[in-house]
């Protein structure tokens, strides 16, 4: 009888399978695939990196999301509860720049610190995805993101929009701390 490779494989990559963790490598590109799903979004790239069952968790964007307005998105619900929704938010939205700055993990969780450079502030952003294991012959990288929990200064996001007007030196308030 003969056993294919592929199967022997895919049997060894199951059998340690809980004991399976990131590595440097992985941790790297999944921080990297989710910058260009920010930055040039692609419905492929999603569906490597993203888990069907994500879940995106942040305040920041359910403020841009509101636009600052009078009826906001509760801050503390999800911004998106599923891939699909992320998906056809991101699809509608225009690219940005986006540049990874660090990189940390641990065995299933990835933080990664990043900028865009917009015009006229940069916007500086930190994001924690958890990841979980899949077994994806096909994928170089057999993790994808589970649940992202990411915040940003929105108000510098609001205000390259135009939504937010910055204040002249004179319309800045000084406050004075005394010890």
């Amino acid at each position: 009888m003969k056993v294919s490779i592929i199967s022997v494989l895919a049997t060894t990559v199951l059998s340690t399978a809980s004991a399976q963790c990131l590595l440097q490598s992985d941790a790297n590109t999944l921080a990297t695939n989710f910058g260009k799903l920010v930055s040039n979004y692609s419905e492929a790239l999603a569906n490597k990196t993203l888990a069907p069952d994500f879940i995106d968790y942040s305040e920041s964007v359910n403020t841009l999301i509101d636009n600052g307005g009078d009826t906001p998105v509760p801050l503390l619900s999800q911004t998106f509860s599923s891939r699909a929704a992320f998906e056809k938010a991101s699809a509608a939205q225009p690219s940005v720049p986006f540049a990874v700055k660090n990189v940390w993990f641990n065995c299933n969780t990835i933080t990664v610190r990043w900028e865009s450079d917009q015009s006229p502030k940069p916007v500086i952003g930190i994001s924690v995805m958890q990841t979980r294991f899949v077994l994806n012959l096909q994928n170089p990288v057999l993790f994808q993101i589970a649940e992202v929990w990411g915040e940003f200064d929105s108000g510098a996001w609001l205000t390259n929009l135009g939504i937010l007007k910055q204040a002249s030196k004179k319309q800045r308030r000084e406050i004075a701390f005394e010890a």
